[in-house]
């Protein structure tokens, strides 16, 4: 019988779940791991300049390949570094399988102030996580491992955490583990009668509305949502961390709700009778802080979600539905189609809609066309040459500047997280996973100066993209309101930011400048047209 220690076994482990990928910052504690991922040229070690880079790609892969991505990092700071990630993974559900390296067994039971990087890991990450471990004898391995992987897809997804000793790591197993194929998660089902009451309030109703949230995106629910909306002509908003999730250029969709949604999107929810949310959580951003601005008092509700913990939660539902937003709306297609044979054949609602959309944007335009180069500009230069087979990843407030983006595949940004500092890596992931797609990064100047250094792991790792910095030398919508709150005093919010085409030189990429309005078209399409890694700094009025 052929000995193997933990980290190959570990790494075969992975391997074996078809993880090729993974995301991390080595150290002497994980020497091991990284060695049994060396040993296998089917599998792909990304290094980051900092272990936040690194979650973050992990975060951008997971939601570009809707599997699970893993992390390697070390004891103590490499862990603590990568907080931030896993945070953002457990708000936004995102499946993630975090790997420490930890010191050996002796040194660590003298305590966490007598040892090299000694502290809780455990405890840090239990908050964050949907399980955080420690392997405390080569025995459990197998049962520990089964046990996070299949967490990270249970039920409402999100991030694991492991920590490894290192003494432990080259400890070899009794006998080797069987690596049997992981049964795809099943997801929820829903109860026929649930699926017929939903069908009643549905054909009830006078004028209903859908909300789309990330769930749908996970679930690959996305032509379900469409096949009703156009079988009883339903206007469709994406949640606030979901803009896309229902193209834009559809003639039922409104954009997304809350936040930096477009003004016509909450008439048409405020004039509603039934919402049916689906894989939506009615959030603080997409609610537009709880209150009845979005959600009307006396609309019913029907919210169909696979964490029963979600289901009438913010809102009180006439309907609760614990199931996967496809199923569900599979079996509710089929319902309306019982009772109502044929498409809707109405185009009023759509009509509505369209009217109220032109509008907006013929204001837009008037608005665009008297003022330089503000945030309205560039995202309409930028809109008019997207193609739909890109991907755009956003962070912090300036996902609330995509509005004038129609929007046909989810944007993939923090969320209602709201970190900055996350944007750049998370589309190296995103590209990583997806490299047929063009990947565009969007960014304000102040998140971008957090996570610059990665420019050195795609310049490494020759992974291309496009960043868009929108510099206005400032954490631009914190100094907005200093300036509105405060009799005009700013403190702390104004930066100083390098020449970025230089930087991009430095970092072996393409830059452009863009400091009048003009040069907007042209510099973005030779950015989209590039095969290159390109910065493109956009100096605001």
């Amino acid at each position: 019988m052929t000995e193997t220690n933990v980290a190959e076994t570990l790494v075969e482990y992975l391997s074996s779940k078809a993880v090729r990928h993974i995301f991390g910052v080595l150290a002497h504690t994980s020497f091991a791991i990284g060695d049994a991922i060396a040993k296998r040229p089917h599998m792909r070690f990304v290094n980051a300049q900092h272990e936040g880079g690194a979650g973050n790609m992990a975060l951008g892969y997971s939601r570009a390949t809707k599997k699970p991505a893993v992390c390697l990092v070390s004891a103590g700071g490499g862990a603590t570094n990568i907080v931030t990630a896993v945070a953002q993974a457990h708000k936004e559900s995102v499946p993630l399988f975090i790997i420490s390296s930890d010191i050996d067994t002796a040194a660590s039971a003298k305590g966490p102030y007598s040892s090299f990087h000694g502290m809780e890991h455990v405890r840090l990450f239990q908050p964050i996580t949907k399980q955080s471990a420690k392997l405390e004898r080569v025995e459990e391995l197998g049962s520990l491992l089964d046990s996070l992987f299949k967490q990270t897809t249970r039920g409402r997804q999100g991030p694991v955490f492991l920590i490894i000793p290192e003494d432990l790591q080259h400890a070899h197993l009794p006998e080797p583990l069987s690596f049997a194929p992981t049964a795809e998660p099943v997801a929820p089902a829903i109860d026929g009668r649930a699926a017929q009451a939903a069908v009643d309030l549905l054909l009830q109703a006078k004028s209903p509305v859908v909300l789309a949230g990330t769930g749908v995106d996970w679930a690959g629910a996305r032509e379900e949502v469409r096949e009703l909306a156009e079988l009883l002509s339903l206007p469709v908003a994406a949640s606030y961390t979901a803009k896309g999730v229902f193209p834009e250029n559809h003639p039922l969709a409104l954009g997304c709700l809350g936040f930096g949604s477009r003004p016509y999107a909450r008439k048409f929810f405020q004039q509603s009778d039934l919402i049916l949310a689906l894989g939506a959580t009615f959030s603080e951003g997409t609610t537009m802080r709880f209150g009845h601005e979005i959600v009307p008092e006396n609309a019913k509700i029907i919210q169909i979600d696979t964490d029963p913990d979600e289901l009438g939660s913010n809102y009180p539902t006439a309907l609760s539905i614990q199931a996967d937003a496809k199923i569900a709306l599979r079996a509710i297609i089929d319902g309306v189609k019982s009772r109502q044979p044929k498409a809707a054949t109405s185009g009023a609602r759509a009509q509505e809609i369209q009217q109220a959309k032109q509008a907006w944007k013929n204001e837009l335009e008037q608005r665009t066309a008297k003022e330089g180069l503000t945030y309205e500009s560039v995202m309409k230069a930028l809109n008019e040459l997207l193609t739909g087979k890109e991907i755009l990843t956003t962070a912090g407030l300036t996902g609330d500047t995509l509005r004038g983006i129609d929007a046909v595949t989810p944007i993939i940004h923090a969320g209602e997280f709201r970190a900055i500092g996350t944007a750049l890596a998370t589309a190296m992931g995103v590209k990583l996973g997806r490299p047929d797609a063009r990947v565009i990064c969007v960014t304000g100047d102040g998140s971008f100066m957090m996570e610059q250094q990665e420019l050195a792991t795609a310049r490494y790792h020759k992974i291309p993209l496009m960043v868009l910095v929108l510099r206005n030398n400032a954490y631009g919508g914190m100094k907005r309101d200093q300036l509105k709150t405060y009799e005009g005093r700013v403190i702390g919010t104004e930066l100083f930011v390098p020449d970025l085409v230089h930087l991009a030189d430095l970092y072996g990429a393409k830059g452009f400048s863009v400091t009048r309005k003009e040069e907007l078209r042209p510099v973005f399409q030779q950015a989209l047209a590039s095969d290159e890694f390109v910065v493109v700094d956009v100096k605001l009025d």
